[in-house]
């Protein structure tokens, strides 16, 4: 029982930790739109649960946005598109196994 439980908080532990990863600048629930919408990809087997998150052809990897936060609030948010695995390694390689996650935004084209 002891074993259950400790492995249940570890679980929960690490997947509030790989959200922050995924944290918008607003403020509020806001702030955890895209963290959201990543856990409920995740629960329909679309993306892994630490995908590539591509901003407007800018991708940022997993291990990338633990030193590096999203510069991106949720009314700059146009559209949020899965990209699976088969895909994503087609494009990303290696790191594509985790699934991608492409978001355009309304900010202007460079």
């Amino acid at each position: 029982m002891i074993k259950i439980i400790t492995s249940v908080l570890l679980l929960m532990s690490v997947s509030i930790y790989s959200q922050n990863r995924y944290e918008l600048l607003d403020e509020g629930k806001d702030k955890e739109y895209l963290s959201d919408t990543i856990s409920k990809m995740y629960t329909k087997g679309l993306i892994t649960d630490k995908p590539i998150v591509v901003i407007d052809g800018k991708p940022f990897r997993y291990q990338d946005l633990e030193t590096e936060k999203l510069k991106l609030s949720k009314i700059e948010i146009d559209k949020i598109i899965p990209i699976d695995k088969e895909k994503g390694i087609n494009i990303f390689g290696n790191f594509g196994e985790a699934g991608v996650v492409i978001i355009t935004t309304s900010r202007p084209k460079e």
